[in-house]
């Protein structure tokens, strides 16, 4: 018999699938954005990936174009 995880309706509703991804830091750096973290009344995780992530879909909007770019036919003279 095998036990299956059932959610009864209690707790935090899921957030997807998840990876960690961690880093160091400078001290003052980490100090600093969990004190405005904390202002804005998220977790860590949570500022750090709404700071993150519009830069992270602009990088691969230019490498989804950078994708499509062609190579122009050009014959080296000689």
């Amino acid at each position: 018999m095998t036990a299956v995880a059932v959610n009864r309706g209690g707790g935090r509703p899921s957030k997807g699938l998840r990876k960690f991804i961690g880093f160091r830091t400078q001290e003052h750096t980490a100090d600093g954005i969990a004190k405005v973290a904390a202002h804005k009344g998220l977790t860590v995780t949570e500022y750090v990936l709404s700071v993150v992530e519009p830069k992270l879909q602009e990088d691969l909007a230019a490498l989804d174009q950078d994708d499509y770019q062609q190579e122009l036919p050009i014959r080296i003279a000689s």
